[in-house]
């Protein structure tokens, strides 16, 4: 399911930091109830020894421009905020309760306008989706000192295909049972998919916006629209929704 958000100030004009994924996520995050909320940050849902809290938001959406003195990115109302689930709960909770309470980004205390809600189903075996926030393939690594890295992969590059596919199945057996067997899936960049570099919580993030064409079973695709295509969804990734959808 996908839920937005349509936000605006008081002012018609606000800004936010440039790297803002923490301040969108800890909203979400405050505004659910204290146990269910803590069980996602703490534990979340668990497939093959990964843990998912089973949810994406986009970028914010709307008219805004950087401000250079002040290193920030000033919107203009209104501006809109996807939010993806297949947990009925999350998107329940987050839409009763953001809209009671408002959205606080850092300084900003948002008020929700208005709320909509959407379930888009996938009906093909190949869907050409828009990523409304990076996606992201990454590998840890080891250097030759044993001291570990994080390698992120272009959406070109044979590791991206893998890891992307290998993760839309972890998060596929926990909506369809972990003793599903699913078919292969295929991610192909379509153009040329726009670097997109963000620092979340002091840690630097690479991922890729654009369109994608993702072709194979459709239970993986459906889990792409739902819970987010490719990793750290929960900190403001791969949300995509199908061109056209």
């Amino acid at each position: 399911m996908h839920l937005t958000l349509v936000l605006e100030s008081e002012s018609s004009a606000w800004d936010v930091p440039v790297h803002y994924n923490g301040l969108v996520q800890g909203a979400l995050y405050r505004n659910l109830t204290p146990e269910f909320g803590e069980f996602l940050h703490n534990q979340g849902f668990v497939s093959d020894g990964r843990r998912f809290a089973l949810f994406a938001f986009s970028r914010l959406l709307g008219d805004s421009e950087y401000i250079a003195e002040t290193k920030t990115l000033r919107f203009r109302n209104p501006v809109r905020l996807i939010v993806a689930s297949p947990v009925e709960r999350f998107i329940r909770e987050t839409g009763r309760l953001l809209l009671r309470e408002g959205v606080r980004l850092g300084k900003q205390l948002l008020r929700v306008a208005a709320v909509e809600l959407d379930a888009p189903r996938v009906e093909s075996a190949s869907v050409e989706v828009e990523a409304l926030s990076p996606v992201v393939a990454y590998s840890t690594m080891y250097r030759s000192d044993g001291r570990k890295f994080t390698a992120y992969f272009q959406p070109q590059e044979t590791d991206f295909q893998r890891i992307v596919a290998d993760n839309l199945v972890r998060k596929a057996k926990l909506l369809y049972g972990e003793e599903t067997e699913f078919g292969p899936i295929r991610v192909t960049p379509v153009g040329r998919p726009r670097k997109q570099v963000v620092i979340y919580k002091d840690t630097i993030i690479e991922g890729y916006t654009g369109r994608f064409r993702l072709e194979g079973d459709v239970r993986l695709i459906q889990t792409a629209i739902d819970a987010g295509l490719g990793g750290k969804n929960s900190s403001g990734f791969g949300l995509v929704r199908e061109v056209g959808g």
